[in-house]
């Protein structure tokens, strides 16, 4: 069943892996593993996958409390001109950019000149978004940096917007400001969303009456010793290493974002090491302060969601979020971007921390960041969770179905809504949680009776909260929230979403016997247009959302701009809907005596499929997407 859903949901709408996973957060894993028990077999093992993943090469950091572990690379910076990744290299660190974009709002914050809690229509009234809830939920520069004002995740036009190097804060947020319209109460839900750093970056300017990259420069980079650094492309152009697409030889674009603030900064490991060490010594490197150790706490700790005004504290602060690493509580940010994907985290406690970013996107990564994360913490002793027990009718009380409601792109939410499905389910006095559509069972252990925790996690992770309608909602730190949903409702929509696919592909599956017959003379008396306006119907979904996509050979581009691949989605969803009508006026017309009760039957079924497909795009605004000025 999994299966045959994902290919109806596949059918309705595909969207592309670089777009769904640009930039976003997430933890790293913990599967268990042996570490690696030195430096030299720590390198032996990542150029292992290096080797195996045709990753070019990487930069790695791992520093202590008093100083650099090791800071360096492996593989190559340029694959043409055989150049070796060294600790100056730079990389692409995506959004690890937001780290530094908070530390720089953070020292106005100190200063007194940009307060947290002020509303961004007051600061910045010339920035445009949409907010129904202004009056009693309002967007904040605390909203903006935490992720929590509602807006959509950026655009189609944002992403492939990649060629203005010297376009500014100002400008970018100018250039598709539709995204930014609150979907719920600001300060309620976290939802990644680039266009919140950009809206604080702007902020600064305002308060510190330079532009965010010399601001940049002067109090955070300069600071800290950071001096090849830079959010723009290198003056030293030598020291740039490139990125490269997923075969690991093709060079990829190196993309000029509309939203620097967020996601261009370009670093080495070496001064990634010096930025590692300040926020493990809470502000302070090497005798210099850069911000109190009050301001570090406050990057760390979230404040504008359901959960921590319930009194929890886990997950999307300021740039900066909490992930596991081996047993441990780690902080920090990950990243992507064209041709690069980074992961920087740290411990204070432990005083430990590393950065790592590959040249070329790969799930690999992370195989990468546990492998130096096992390293690191190899001589320490994983923190030990705390557990709650529950009476029976409280762990009863969690069971049942969620719902993701926030996407970080609501057009996606036609595809995840379904395949995040999640199920909390009872036994033996424990709870357990699984994805309806894959993914394995894990019991969820709770910390009190409104915080879980996965196993080998020192902390709670998952919140139960209400809404303030009364809705039960699962808040999982930075990987979404989900509502309780009644399970009749949820067992209406699976069953619509896969009768739907069957019918229509059952219009496919009778079309290889009546197209030879009528090929061949056969079945005169089925009118032709009875069975073939239900099967183009039937076929125009794939062919103007799926097979565009398949057959595009830079997806981002292809989406963002006018090209035949955005121009098919545009018309082909028209002619869905022109299909579907006709196909309802064939099938209730070709009543004839010759005409066979099945026929006629499977025709208004399969017309009665393709309108619900077609009502379900359209409440996503997906019929007659345009997708170039999305």
């Amino acid at each position: 069943m999994a299966r045959v859903l994902s290919l109806f949901l596949s059918m309705v709408f595909l969207t592309a892996p670089a777009i769904l996973n640009a930039q976003e957060p997430a933890p790293v894993n913990t599967e268990p593993e042996s570490a690696p028990s030195s430096i030299e077999e720590l390198l032996a093992r990542i150029q292992e996958i290096l080797d195996e993943e045709k990753i070019p090469g990487v930069s790695i950091a791992l520093v202590s409390r008093e100083g650099i572990i090791w800071a360096g690379g492996l593989g190559k910076a340029d694959v043409v001109n055989d150049i070796e990744v060294t600790g100056e290299t730079l990389f692409r660190v995506g959004s690890i950019s937001k780290s530094f974009t908070a530390l720089a709002v953070m020292t106005l914050v100190e200063r007194g000149q940009i307060d947290l809690d002020a509303l961004v229509r007051d600061l910045a009234p010339e920035i445009e978004f949409s907010n129904p809830w202004a009056e009693t939920h309002p967007v904040t520069v605390a909203t903006v940096m935490e992720h929590t004002t509602g807006f959509d995740g950026i655009h189609f036009r944002d992403y492939a917007a990649v060629d203005d190097p010297d376009i500014t804060v100002r400008q970018g947020l100018a250039f598709n400001p539709g995204s930014r319209v609150s979907r719920w109460k600001p300060g309620t839900h976290m939802s990644y969303c680039n266009a919140g750093p950009p809206i604080a970056a702007f902020i600064l300017e305002k308060a510190s009456g330079r532009t965010f990259e010399d601001y940049v420069r002067e109090h955070v980079f300069d600071v800290l010793g950071m001096e090849n650094s830079t959010f723009h492309y290198p003056g030293n152009a030598s020291l740039m290493a490139k990125g490269y697409q997923d075969d690991g030889e093709t060079e990829a674009h190196y993309d000029h974002i509309t939203i620097r603030p967020s996601g261009a900064l370009n670093t080495s490991s070496k001064e990634m090491a010096r930025y590692l060490r300040m926020m493990i010594n809470r502000g302070t490197l090497d005798g210099v302060q850069l911000l109190t150790p009050g301001s570090i706490t406050r990057m760390e700790t979230p404040t504008t969601t359901l959960a921590t005004r319930a009194g929890f504290d886990y997950g999307y602060g300021l740039g900066n979020y909490g992930s596991i690493v081996k047993g441990h509580l780690f902080q920090g940010h990950d990243g992507g971007i064209t041709g690069f994907a980074s992961i920087s985290a740290y411990s204070s406690d432990l005083g430990l921390g590393y950065f790592i970013s590959a040249n070329k996107p790969s799930g690999k990564t992370r195989e990468i960041a546990e492998l130096v994360g096992g390293f690191l913490t190899s001589k320490t002793t994983p923190q030990q969770g705390p557990t709650a027990t529950l009476p029976l009718d409280e762990l009863k009380a969690i069971t049942g179905f969620y719902q993701d409601v926030t996407p970080r792109m609501q057009i996606t939410h036609v595809v995840t809504r379904f395949l995040k499905l999640q199920r909390v389910t009872q036994a033996d006095g424990k709870l357990f949680v699984k994805r309806v559509f894959g993914g394995k069972k894990k019991e969820l252990i709770p910390v009190t009776p409104k915080s879980f925790r996965f196993e080998d996690q020192p902390v709670a992770t998952m919140f139960n909260v209400e809404d303030e309608e009364g809705n039960q909602i699962a808040q999982w730190g930075v990987r979404g929230n989900y509502k309780k949903t009644p399970g009749f409702w949820i067992f209406l929509q699976v069953a619509a979403a896969i009768s739907s696919f069957l019918l229509m592909l059952s219009a496919v599956l009778f079309a290889l016997v009546w197209a030879p017959a009528k090929a061949f003379g056969k079945l005169k008396s089925i009118p032709l247009q009875a069975v073939l306006i239900p099967l183009l119907a039937s076929l125009s979904p794939f062919a103007s959302l799926v097979l565009p996509m398949v057959v595009s050979s830079d997806l981002i581009s292809d989406l963002g701009n006018l090209s035949p691949v955005s121009l098919t989605i545009y018309l082909g969803t028209l002619v869905f809907t022109a299909l579907t009508i006709f196909s309802f006026y064939t099938s209730l017309r070709a009543y004839s005596p010759k005409l066979g009760r099945f026929v006629r039957a499977h025709a208004i079924l399969v017309t009665l499929a393709c309108t619900i497909a077609l009502i379900y795009l359209w409440s996503y605004d997906i019929i007659g997407l345009k997708t170039w000025a999305y």
